[in-house]
């Protein structure tokens, strides 16, 4: 049996019981299959899921050959927005919304949290120290 000696009562960060409950997309954050927490980056979630409908009408359009009609009423979407989004396609904007948001933790990897001491003055060399013996030593 090991035993651990006791801790202060204040070591722990704002002495909080941290618990992972996730959320709907993961029952734990440790196990969340998401690049940047839904919680950091509120609005890209939904903007992914959105981009992944206009990349599958612009298949369904050029791929599939079926017309905007017929789009519309698979996705349950209006004919403008079957337009907008082939629109976004034709110039390059539809691309720029796949982009994932940066962690806002990403950058604390590379973050120092201590100063770095002074380095040391240099070794003289040169200098040549004699030391008797002295006896009883």
């Amino acid at each position: 049996m090991i035993t651990l000696e006791p801790v202060r009562a204040d070591t722990l960060p704002e002495n909080t019981n941290y618990r992972d409950d996730g959320c709907v997309i993961s029952s734990t954050c440790l196990d969340c299959p998401l690049p940047v927490c839904k919680f950091d980056a509120p609005g890209w979630l939904q903007r992914a899921s959105r981009y992944d409908r206009d990349v599958e009408v612009v298949k369904m359009r050029f791929r599939d050959g079926l017309s905007v009609e017929e789009i519309a009423e698979r996705f349950e979407l209006s004919g403008r927005t079957i337009h907008r989004i082939l629109q976004s396609d034709r110039n390059g904007s539809l691309e720029e919304q796949s982009a994932v948001p940066e962690s806002p933790t990403e950058r604390l990897r590379d973050r120092r949290y201590f100063k770095l001491h002074a380095p040391f003055p240099p070794v003289r060399s040169g200098i040549i120290v004699e030391f008797e013996a002295v006896a009883g030593f």
